[in-house]
Formats: C-alpha cells, sequence, structure tokens
C-alpha cells in the first residue's frame, strides 16, 4: 500500500520560491576582495555557509552534529582506497534532517566543485518530488548563492522528479520502491544519494518489505553512486528496533555489531550525558520537557529514537507514579544502590544508579519509592559527581545510604572515589561515602524475576517528576525488557533489586504487638 503523500501544489512552490528570492539581496557595490573573502569563509566554516545563505532556515546557530556531519560528508579527505561513505544521520524530530541532508550540503558540494549528481529517495515517488522541489527553488532563485557561485538551474522540473543544472548536474527523486538505475547523465554519474524519512508505521512492522527495501538501497541505490567518489546518507529517526535506518547501521538487536565503515551520527534531543538539549542554539530543556509531557511515551521515539516497551513480565500497567519529593522527611530510610557494569558485556554498558525511599503508610503498609535514576553510558566519575550532587541537595537531616557491589570495588573504581572525594574536600564540601554490597548473590536473573509480585500488589512507585527524566525511563525501559533469553541491558533492574535488600531491613514489622499493662506471669 502506497503511503497517501500527496504532490504539493505549484501554487505552493511558487510561494516558498518567493520566500527564497525574497530573503536575500545582493549588495552590488561590495568589491570583488570582498566577495572573495565571503566565498573562501564559506567553503571553510559550515556555520556560516548555513548563516549566509539560507537565512529561512537560520535564525540560530547550527548545532555541532550539524557542523560535525557537514565536514564529514564534504571536506573529510578519506584515502584514494576508500573514496565512498555510507553516511546515517539519526537525528529527533525538529533537528533539521531534511534541510542539512537534502538542501545544504548538497548546496555546499557544488561551491566546493564535488557534486556530480544526486538520487533523493522518498517513502514515495510524490514523497521524494516535493523534497526536490526545495532545493530546486534554491538554485533558481537564491540570489546571493547564484551571485557568489553562479547559475545554477537549466531545465526540468521537481514535479516530475528530474531536473538538470547548466553545468550538467542532474536531480533525481525517486520513491523507496523505484529503481535508481539510468540517474547517469551522460558521462556523468552521481556521487551523492539521500534516503529521508523512508521509515513508516507500516512498513516497518513487514520486515519482508524492510529487507526489499534495504536490499534496493545497498544494491541498486548505492550503486548507482560513482565508485570514485560517492556518499550515500540516510536520514530519519529510529521508529522501530527494526527499521530501515536501524537496519543501516546494524544494531538492530542489543549486542548486534554496527555496520562497519559507516559514519553514524546519533543525536538524542537532550545529551544523556549532560542533561542538556542537543540544539541548545534552538531549543531549551523546558520546550523539548513541555512537549513529552503533552506526548507521553510516544515523544520517546521522536525525540529519543526510544521504541515502545512492553514488558513480559515487568508491564506498564505496574510502574505507578506519585509526588514524592514532599514526602523525603518521612522516609525510613534512602538507599542509593550503584551498578558500574562489566565495559565488555554487550548487556551491561551502562552505569546504573536507582534511589529508592522506604515508605511506611498511615495503614502501615511498606512502599518503595524510586526518587531518582541514572542510568547512562558515562565515565565512572560522572556517575559519583551525580550522587554528591544528588545529596547535595538534600535537605538538613536527611541521608542516603549508598552501595556499591563488592566485585566491582576495583583499584580504577577505588582510585576515582579518591579523586572525587579530594576535590570534594577542597571544596569545603563532604566527601561521598559508598558502602559495599558484600552478599552472595543468586543467579541475577531469579532475583530480577522474583522483584514481580511487588510489583503485581502495587508496592512499588515511581517519582512522577522524574517520568520523562531519560535515565529514568532508560532504567525502566530495561526493567521490562527482562524476560526468558533476553538480551537486554539489565544494570539498572539489578540496581534496583540489590537496593531492595537493604531498603526492606528498614520494613516495620506489621505483626509486632507491644504489651500493654502488667505482665500476669508470676516471677517478674
Amino acid at each position: 500500500m502506497v503511503s497517501s503523500i500527496e504532490k504539493r501544489t505549484y501554487n505552493d512552490w511558487k510561494e516558498y520560491c518567493g520566500q527564497v528570492q525574497s530573503a536575500l539581496a545582493v549588495n552590488l557595490t561590495e568589491t570583488t576582495n570582498q566577495q572573495q573573502a565571503r566565498k573562501n569563509k564559506a567553503l571553510k566554516d559550515y556555520n556560516f555557509f548555513v548563516k549566509t545563505y539560507f537565512p529561512l532556515y537560520a535564525d540560530v546557530d547550527c548545532a555541532d552534529f550539524h557542523i560535525k556531519a557537514a565536514n564529514t560528508i564534504v571536506l573529510k579527505k578519506r584515502p584514494a582506497t576508500d573514496p565512498n561513505l555510507i553516511a546515517v544521520l539519526e537525528w529527533p524530530r525538529e533537528h533539521a534532517k531534511s534541510v542539512h541532508a537534502n538542501i545544504i550540503i548538497p548546496m555546499w558540494m557544488m561551491a566546493h566543485g564535488k557534486l556530480s549528481g544526486m538520487i533523493l529517495m522518498g517513502k514515495n515517488e510524490a514523497d521524494a518530488c516535493n523534497l526536490l522541489g526545495d532545493i530546486q527553488a534554491q538554485l533558481q532563485y537564491n540570489a546571493l548563492f547564484i551571485y557568489d557561485w553562479g547559475e545554477q538551474y537549466n531545465f526540468g522540473d521537481w514535479q516530475t522528479g528530474d531536473f538538470t543544472t547548466k553545468t550538467g548536474i542532474r536531480f533525481l527523486g525517486i520513491g523507496r520502491d523505484q529503481s535508481p538505475r539510468g540517474a547517469r547523465k551522460g558521462q556523468r554519474r552521481p556521487n551523492y544519494a539521500v534516503c529521508d524519512d523512508i521509515d513508516d508505521d507500516e512498513l516497518v512492522n513487514n520486515q519482508q518489505r524492510v529487507k526489499k527495501i534495504i536490499k534496493r538501497v545497498l544494491g541498486a541505490l548505492y550503486f548507482a553512486l560513482d565508485t570514485r567518489g560517492g556518499t550515500l546518507v540516510v536520514a530519519g529517526n529510529r521508529i522501530h528496533a527494526q527499521s530501515v535506518l536501524a537496519h543501516m547501521v546494524g544494531d538492530i538487536k542489543a549486542g548486534a555489531p554496527r555496520r562497519e565503515n559507516i559514519y553514524h551520527s546519533k543525536i538524542f534531543a537532550i545529551d544523556p550525558a549532560t542533561g542538556e538539549p542537543a540544539w541548545k542554539e534552538r531549543y531549551t530543556l523546558e520546550m523539548i520537557n513541555s512537549k513529552l509531557a503533552a506526548a507521553g511515551i510516544i515523544g520517546r521515539t521522536e525525540l529519543f529514537h526510544e521504541n515502545h516497551v512492553e514488558g513480559e513480565i515487568f508491564k506498564d500497567s505496574m510502574l505507578h507514579y506519585i509526588k514524592m519529593w514532599h514526602l523525603l522527611p518521612q522516609y525510613t530510610v534512602i538507599i542509593g544502590y550503584f551498578d558500574p557494569s562489566f565495559e565488555d558485556n554487550p548487556t551491561s554498558d551502562f552505569k546504573a544508579i536507582r534511589v529508592w525511599g522506604g515508605y511506611k503508610t498511615a495503614g502501615n503498609d511498606w512502599q518503595r519509592h524510586c526518587l531518582k535514576s541514572f542510568v547512562r553510558r558515562a565515565p565512572i566519575i560522572d556517575a559519583f559527581e551525580w550522587m554528591s550532587n544528588l545529596e547535595d541537595k538534600l535537605p538538613k537531616g536527611t541521608a542516603i545510604l549508598w552501595y556499591m557491589e563488592k566485585q566491582f570495588i576495583t583499584r580504577p573504581i577505588n582510585d576515582a572515589l579518591f579523586e572525587h572525594n579530594k576535590k570534594r574536600v577542597k571544596q569545603g564540601k563532604p566527601e561521598l561515602t559508598v558502602l559495599t554490597d558484600t552478599r552472595k548473590k543468586e543467579n541475577k536473573y531469579v532475583r530480577m524475576v522474583k522483584m514481580q509480585p511487588s510489583y503485581i500488589n502495587n508496592q512499588n512507585y515511581y517519582n512522577i517528576d522524574e517520568m520523562y527524566d531519560p535515565d529514568m525511563v532508560e532504567g525502566n525501559n530495561q526493567l521490562k525488557g527482562i524476560e526468558p533469553g533476553y538480551k537486554t541491558p539489565d544494570d539498572a533492574p539489578d540496581a534496583d533489586e540489590a537496593a531492595w535488600h537493604y531498603l526492606d531491613q528498614h520494613k516495620p514489622d506489621r505483626d509486632f504487638k507491644p504489651m500493654i499493662g502488667r505482665d500476669a506471669r508470676k516471677g517478674w
């Protein structure tokens, strides 16, 4: 079934052309030296090129990942023995994938004299033609680009998915089910191709069709490019664990290797390492979190490439969220457990810290409250910094007991903790104390699965203020991924189970009944 995308109308396109034409003016009084200085800078500085020639898109500076991708594709001098490149731009929604991959990067290639032809593959032909119309408008009506780099457009029409420049550079739009064979213009083969958002919800649920598209992309499309130096760009976000984009990267399952010799730019709307927006020049943390809060779990796919996980043992319906911070003075104890993981284990490459509070209700029921989560691929020192920063924010009289498994307390970790505490002392702050978990543990899978009854009995709760925090989401997805034969990361649920072990030691005894009055027994 073909996607219902409709081709844009000619009037819509002409309106866009008018916007392009009016966005820039040529200063005819400038000197040749001034013009040449601008061109020289534009060839070296991608952000300057974007802001100078594309004001419709450049209300803010490019992000670092935009610049790095453009430099890799256009400027990187690959060895003569390896002139070709496959680049996967796995960027979130509203992070300018199409603008850069379909318009600005190929026009930067033209400015460098490096573009011989371009093929643009969309979901279908109408989609490809729509996308191709934008670059034709720029080549035909961008006055400053034409002034600096020469008149470009010659003949053809985006409406037919095919046009050519005065220098013989052909632009061809095709759907994902069409063959790109015959894309050559005379003796010139194209050397740049883009697959833009070719995944959709219908396609990804049919792996037979997905594999057919992959075969076409890596076969007919990639080999339609000039072998002396061709670049294939796949741009999109990961809407499914086994989407076309995921297959292009290779990591369709946990632990699966990435495809060799590709450039893979994977960007999250919020950088998991820093907690800041990836495109901080355009978005604030508040903007992103507000959109996530409105969209719920669906937003995780669009902004973080996360596919919704519905567990076999631990299900969404078992995870309950409530307000917690106001309960801090009422917790019997707060336990933080740190699982540093083994770096060389494909299922355990996250640093996981889970912070749980033990809460006794008015009815003397015992509840576990997950207050905070740190689940990242990060250096060990970042974890210690996070632990200390959390302690610093606690109200006076509230403390966290931190634990770490004995087998992980190795020299590198001891050294990192020592350096961290030395820094804390210099700052006049208390040292971080981490206790040793000396238990002899049973099988990890058995320990984690034994947590299920307490979820069924609604004994565990999560901090609603952290519901969309990337670390909390990653940790809870790891929990839902636990099932027989699982091969997904398990550091967070492993840390949960360990934290519960020490938390439950402070659980009040519901059966205890105090003796009131005189003991009736004689001899006392």
